[in-house]
């Protein structure tokens, strides 16, 4: 019964898995941040990881590389919005975006900690990865949309 309930829970974690990762290539065929287009870097990362047959460390490559993308695109947003807010706003954005990246190293503790990822082999590397690069793309679009707020409220005025 024992050896069956491990059976059991290694395809479970094998389901979740293979579903994370067909989210992660679902989502850059599809618009960005509401618009009626893919981002760039969602194109790139479709088609290269679309030439890695599969293999692990192609993977991991293709993921690191997009990850730089996603992580330049974020401080080129980041600083573009600092520079049209005033003092105290820039204070403010700066504190949520000092919150925003513990959040991010907290949540990658915990998910390799034992009891999520932490001893799920080659393919947890794979998982995490996938979220932390889904966590930045989301911050991105958050950034986006704060800088167009921003400048309409700036004409507006």
């Amino acid at each position: 019964m024992l050896k069956l309930l491990k059976i059991t829970l290694k395809i479970s974690q094998l389901i979740v898995i293979i579903g994370l990762l067909l989210t992660s290539q679902a989502y850059a065929a599809e618009n960005f941040c509401g618009r009626n287009q893919p981002h760039a870097i969602d194109t790139w990362y479709d088609q290269a990881m679309g030439k890695t047959r599969g293999i692990t460390v192609n993977m991991r490559n293709v993921q690191g590389e997009a990850y730089q993308k996603w992580d330049r695109e974020l401080n080129q947003n980041y600083k573009k919005l600092l520079n049209l807010l005033n003092e105290k706003d820039k204070k403010d954005l700066k504190e949520a975006q000092r919150a925003w990246l513990k959040f991010m190293s907290l949540e990658d503790k915990f998910l390799w900690s034992n009891a999520v990822y932490g001893n799920r082999g080659t393919m947890a590397t794979l998982v995490v990865a996938d979220r932390g690069m889904s966590r930045l793309r989301d911050r991105v679009c958050d950034l986006e949309i704060y800088l167009e707020v921003v400048k309409e409220n700036q004409r507006s005025n």
